[in-house]
């Protein structure tokens, strides 16, 4: 806030409540409902905001709420200033136990099947009161956290980041087919012959890069959006999809698909945490931590 701090004394500072409530929910309605207020009490207290920033804060655009560059900018540093000043007050600490915090966790629709109902099963256990928010994104960029609200994202390691990353598993490519000659049959064969189901992308995917680049031309028949439905159009029919091992694996469970190994070496496809950096409780942050590598732990413990 453009505010001297002499002129503190004349601002009324559980407007910050109301814009982190505002910022977050990017509704008067959810954020009124979140804080306790009335709906016009909260238009009231955006009204004031806007005043005393000299910006619009939230802003309609077709069907949806955005929140203003000015507005974005302030999220992060508003969270650890209504952090810090909860802990100078007293606050009380983090309990997953008692918390009626959530969680919000961003990570692909793959790594979701991979690892969501773990986590969801020990919440259950030990944070019963708490809430869990699934965002299914391939955003990597800081906008999951500043803009979605993410405490974690679940990054590929194939993704940069200039924030700590933190590995969870490691996992690979693998060739997936829907007939069982693909595991009689000389898999290099099978992946110039067979058609292919793929993803709809700008950006060829590493794998196919280096099939090109080792001479082995394929044919897509299939597009898709979401590597997680890529199975669904290769069980039981002569067709092939590049996939994760743990997903593959898990699929052949319940599905007439059959693996064999990628026949080159490509760089994995290991995921690591990255959590949010402008979330300043550290005993959230260790135990979310703590949380995922369990559930991962559960998970390899049923594989």
């Amino acid at each position: 806030m453009n505010v001297e701090l002499g002129k503190l004394s004349s601002v009324d500072l559980n407007l910050l409540v109301s814009l982190h409530a505002i910022l977050e929910e990017r509704s008067v309605t959810a954020a009124a409902d979140r804080v306790g207020l009335s709906q016009p009490a909260m238009s009231h207290a955006l009204r004031r905001i806007r005043k005393l920033l000299g910006d619009e804060i939230l802003i309609r655009r077709g069907a949806v709420n955005v929140l203003t560059p000015k507005a974005q900018d302030m999220l992060a540093p508003l969270r650890e200033v209504l952090y810090r000043a909860s802990v100078l007050i007293g606050g009380r600490t983090f309990d997953p136990h008692s918390s009626h915090r959530t969680l919000a966790l961003a990570m692909s629709s793959s790594v979701a099947y991979i690892i969501g109902q773990s986590v969801s099963l020990l919440m259950e256990r030990e944070a019963p009161t708490m809430s869990l928010k699934i965002i299914t994104t391939n955003d990597v960029t800081d906008a999951v956290f500043t803009e979605q609200g993410a405490d974690v994202l679940f990054l590929a390691e194939g993704y940069e980041t200039s924030h700590p990353r933190e590995r969870v598993f490691d996992d690979e490519w693998v060739v997936m087919g829907g007939h069982r000659d693909l595991l009689e049959s000389d898999v290099i064969t099978c992946l110039q012959d067979w058609p292919h189901v793929g993803l709809q992308s700008e950006r060829t995917t590493r794998p196919y890069e280096i099939l090109r680049h080792r001479g082995v031309e394929v044919s897509m028949q299939v597009h898709v959006t979401d590597y997680l439905v890529l199975p669904q159009f290769v069980a039981g029919v002569r067709r092939l999809a590049l996939h994760r091992r743990r997903v593959a694996e898990r699929m052949a469970r319940t599905l007439p698909v059959y693996v064999r190994d990628f026949p080159f070496p490509v760089l994995g496809l290991g995921v690591d945490i990255v959590h949010n950096p402008w979330q300043y409780d550290d005993i959230f942050r260790h135990w979310v931590s703590d949380l995922i590598q369990r559930a991962m732990a559960m998970n390899l413990a049923n594989t």
